[in-house]
C-alpha cells in the first residue's frame, strides 16, 4: 500500500494537499528514478509544474534542478491528479532537449527562434 504523505504546496492555497507515491522505479540507463504520484485538491484546479516541483524535490531528497514533472494528469470528476516525476542524480544527467522542453513549459525560459533547416544553412554556407 503507497504512503501517505501530508505536503504544503504554499502556492495558490494548496495548503494541506496530499501527495502519495504511487509507483517508484529506478532507471539505470537514464540514471534517473521514475516515480508516479497522486496529488489530492479537493476543490481547487489542478496544480501546476510549479506548484509540486518543490514538494516532489523534498519528497525524493534531491534538487530543484534535478527533477522534472513530466506530466500531470487530472482524474475526472475527482478532486485530484496523478503526476509523473523524474529524479536524476545530477543537473548534468538531464537530456538538454527534456530539460528545456520542461523550462519553457514553467516560464523559467523564453521559446528560442526555431532554428533553420539544414538544407537552407548548407544554401547560405555556399
Amino acid at each position: 500500500m503507497p504512503q501517505t504523505y501530508l505536503y504544503n504546496f504554499g502556492v495558490m492555497n494548496y495548503i494541506g494537499a496530499i501527495m502519495e507515491t504511487i509507483s517508484e522505479k529506478k532507471n539505470a540507463l537514464m540514471a534517473r528514478t521514475e516515480a508516479w504520484a497522486r496529488v489530492e485538491h479537493a476543490g481547487k484546479p489542478t496544480p501546476t509544474r510549479k506548484d509540486v516541483l518543490a514538494e516532489a524535490a523534498r519528497h525524493f531528497k534531491a534538487k530543484e534542478d534535478c527533477v522534472i514533472i513530466d506530466k500531470i494528469f487530472s482524474e475526472a470528476g475527482k478532486g485530484a491528479s496523478r503526476v509523473k516525476v523524474l529524479v536524476y542524480g545530477k543537473p548534468e544527467a538531464i537530456p538538454k532537449a527534456k530539460s528545456d522542453a520542461m523550462k519553457i513549459r514553467m516560464g523559467l525560459m523564453k521559446n528560442a527562434e526555431p532554428s533553420k533547416p539544414a538544407a537552407e544553412a548548407k544554401k547560405e554556407a555556399g
